[in-house]
């Protein structure tokens, strides 16, 4: 029964992970730091064509070619996006002996990024944790002792469980 039901959990975690935005940290910076930090990020001494994409503000700056990597808003104008899906041995990134393709899949979250307006964040490790806020108890029922039973309880309720 496992073979039966994996593919279709794999194909109804696609359609809800392309529903919700997508999250730099969780998405985008895994894909750059494996395929493209090592041409375009912190090293000054091994990066090429001046594009440097671990930084917002240099990811955004024109390049000396006249394009911009990355246009907030715009895939269409992002140079990135199209070296990305470029078919030319030539253009396309990463490049074929970094033997790194991007998938379909990876190079759609670019373009969805792009589209949601190309925010980057700082690295998880210097966010500061935040508490979310505790769930009321629904009408009826009784406080748990512990705020975890709240998060347990809405869960429940939404899986119609009790």
């Amino acid at each position: 029964m496992l073979r039966w039901l994996a593919p279709w959990l794999c194909v109804a975690t696609l359609v809800v992970a392309r529903a919700a935005r997508v999250d730099f940290n969780r998405d985008i910076r895994p894909i750059l730091s494996d395929t493209c930090f090592r041409c375009h990020g912190p090293d000054a001494g091994s990066r090429k064509a001046g594009l440097r994409l671990d930084q917002r503000e240099a990811a955004l700056a024109p390049l000396k070619s006249g394009a911009t990597a990355i246009v907030p808003g715009d895939p269409g104008r992002s140079a990135l996006i199209q070296r990305l899906q470029s078919t030319d041995p030539e253009e396309v990134m990463p490049t074929p002996d970094a033997h790194k393709p991007l998938t379909a899949a990876q190079v759609g979250l670019f373009r969805q990024w792009i589209e949601e307006g190309a925010e980057y964040a700082a690295h998880w490790s210097f966010i500061p944790p935040v508490r979310p806020p505790i769930p009321a108890a629904p009408a009826g029922e009784i406080a748990g002792s512990n705020p975890i039973d709240a998060f347990i309880r809405v869960q429940q309720a939404a899986r119609g469980l009790r």
